[in-house]
């Protein structure tokens, strides 16, 4: 899976969404202990799309938990992971949500320098089942967000949102599990490559 990542840089936020919580687990049970910090939220809120008149508070109880994870980055923390899980049958796949330019440049370089095998049947490199999207709303193609943008465009530290899509049966559950530490590995090297210690 490639080397190590300075543990005190990256930190690693799982269970945002409850219903991930087991696969951020499952995840994090794969790296070596101290290759990363951690952060569990042990009842995180529900990833199902809310009803139309939920939407209001769906958005303000995510906006809280958000900015209840800024006192939790230590100032060594170069980078925050936001690990999270979805569904494709055509996965594992993942998609790398990111604000900041040198690290979305760099991770792109990466993605196309590494190997996947496993990731899909004629896939070879990482590029080919991994996008980089920009969080950059200045940028003419963009994902939006609920989260706040204290935490995902923050002078402290990398916001990058891991969403892996995963497809409903054991193997390619697995497949994806391994595909998220591979991403969580590179993204740690890529930090320390282009963000201030």
């Amino acid at each position: 899976d490639g080397g190590k990542v300075n543990a005190a840089s990256v930190l690693v936020v799982i269970g945002i969404h409850r219903e991930e919580l087991a696969f951020g687990r499952e995840v994090l049970g794969g790296l070596d202990p101290g290759e990363v910090d951690v952060l569990e939220i042990p009842e995180g809120l529900s990833g199902r799309r809310p009803l139309p008149d939920e939407c209001f508070r769906h958005r303000a109880l995510h906006r809280a938990l958000y900015l209840q994870l800024l006192p939790h980055l230590d100032p060594g923390h170069r980078l925050l992971v936001d690990l999270h899980a979805g569904f494709d049958d055509a996965g594992p796949s993942a998609d790398l949500l990111c604000a900041q330019a040198s690290l979305q440049s760099r991770l792109a370089l990466a993605l196309e320098a590494t190997p996947m095998p496993g990731c899909g049947e004629a896939m070879t490199t990482l590029r080919e089942c991994v996008r980089v999207i920009t969080l950059d709303p200045r940028q003419p193609v963009h994902a939006s967000t609920v989260i706040p943008e204290a935490v995902w465009n923050n002078p402290g530290f990398a916001y990058l949102g891991v969403e892996v899509y995963l497809p409903d049966d054991a193997q390619g559950r697995a497949r994806g599990v391994v595909l998220a530490r591979r991403v969580i590995r590179l993204a740690g090297r890529c930090a320390q490559d282009v963000l201030p210690a």
